[in-house]
């Protein structure tokens, strides 16, 4: 079967075969050519289409109950109004694809094991199912097994959901405003920078799920389960326009930089806020005021925080790999495991340069404070302070502290390190 006529062919027989009238025959075809073909208010319920190619297609209000759809390419294609009710679209590819108000009740959305010839041998291969900026608005996903799809981007707005299993999925930066997932499991699921307003979470599992810059302003989460979530914690909701700055990031963050706007709160005062858990890569906080501020599981690589006052700020378990926080004043501040690494830098092409851009911390005062089982990876520190510092645990590695103050410091408790006039 290889023209596009004896396809509409197959496509009619099968319709008679739906109907159970004579001269009905299933269609059956593995890896089928049905690219940008045009089809509205047919059944192709039961058919056998695994692999098949649907890229662009416009197919509305069509039937694949029950199909079996494995591996097929649904890439830009228009499905809006189709069911899909318990059919097999395991390593699926529905990339940017138009399913507004489709019906997905019971589908099986899982990743898919493929066979592929490499070399000469076959080999196999898991792939996921992607839905990255598909327009699912309206759709109803009851009862689906989503689990570890990539739903990245996605248009959930108003979509059922309850009941799915979406364990492990990815749906950063996606829309899930007002949509029910209710009883959903969402246990390890990544939904940073997601947009949760009036969503319905009664009884949905998000233990262990990735909240990092989630606007949780309008989210009831007393009835979800939020165990070892990250981002979930904050205390103190965060003044309106702050909030909307960090949505802005978030935004610039998931889009690459395409839309939203990077966080720039230059000289801010913003003392004691809570930013617990969030994502605030490549934000500026230069000169600001950040005394007592909660920065605890926060992700600051490439941070600009030169001058800051962050003194007794808590900034346990962050991440701080490339930060630039020159002259900053952390006296007394909680840095428990925090990382002051390198980032790996990369070219237009996104090549590694083999170039590494090194935390800057020259002439950052840490007097008192508690820096144990921090690593310093290299860092620049000259002029540093680390007077009367707690730095038990310390990794220092290669780190050259020649020129940093270490009065009063347990330098006996390092883990790794070469302390100046120590053998």
């Amino acid at each position: 079967m290889t023209t596009r006529t004896e396809l509409v062919d197959a496509i009619k027989k099968h319709q008679l075969f739906v109907m159970k009238q004579p001269g009905g025959r299933r269609l059956q075809l593995r890896n089928g050519n049905l690219s940008r073909i045009k089809m509205s208010k047919i059944s192709l319920e039961d058919a056998v289409l695994p692999g098949a190619n649907f890229i662009q297609a416009q197919i509305q209000d069509v039937k694949f109950d029950f199909c079996d759809l494995f591996g097929t390419n649904f890439v830009e294609a228009n499905l809006e109004g189709s069911s899909f009710m318990r059919a097999d679209l395991r390593g699926a590819n529905m990339a940017r694809a138009k399913l507004r108000n489709a019906n997905l009740t019971g589908a099986d959305l899982r990743s898919g094991v493929m066979v592929i010839v490499d070399a000469g041998r076959e080999k196999k291969v898991k792939r996921q199912t992607d839905l990255t900026n598909a327009d699912l608005q309206g759709s109803v996903m009851s009862g689906a097994n989503l689990a570890e799809s990539n739903m990245s981007g996605a248009r959930l707005a108003d979509a059922d959901l309850s009941d799915a299993n979406m364990f492990a999925v990815n749906l950063a930066g996606a829309d899930l405003s007002g949509c029910n997932l209710s009883g959903a499991k969402l246990k390890n699921a990544n939904l940073k920078g997601a947009k949760l307003k009036d969503t319905l979470l009664l009884g949905t599992d998000l233990s262990g799920a990735n909240l990092r810059n989630v606007d949780l302003a309008n989210v009831d989460l007393s009835q979800a389960n939020t165990s070892n979530s990250i981002g979930s914690k904050a205390a103190t909701p965060l003044p309106d326009d702050i909030r909307i700055l960090l949505n802005a990031h978030t935004e610039w963050l998931t889009s690459g930089g395409i839309s939203g706007a990077r966080l720039d709160v230059t000289g801010r005062d913003l003392t004691e806020l809570d930013f617990t858990g969030f994502d605030l890569s490549a934000a500026c906080f230069d000169d600001c005021i950040l005394r007592g501020v909660l920065l605890v599981d926060t992700i600051l690589v490439m941070a600009s925080m030169r001058n800051a006052d962050l003194s007794r700020a808590r900034l346990s378990g962050s991440i701080m790999n490339g930060v630039r926080m020159s002259y900053a004043n952390c006296t007394r501040a909680v840095l428990q495991g925090v990382k002051f690494g390198g980032v790996e830098q990369r070219d237009a092409k996104g090549q590694k340069t083999g170039e590494v851009w090194r935390a800057d911390l020259h002439a950052t005062d840490f007097s008192h404070a508690d820096l144990r089982n921090s690593v310093f990876d290299e860092p620049h520190m000259k002029g540093a302070k680390l007077c009367k510092a707690n730095i038990s645990g310390v990794a220092f590695g290669e780190t050259d502290l020649s020129d940093v103050d270490l009065d009063g410091t347990n330098t006996g408790s390092i883990l790794t390190g070469i302390i100046p006039g120590k053998v």
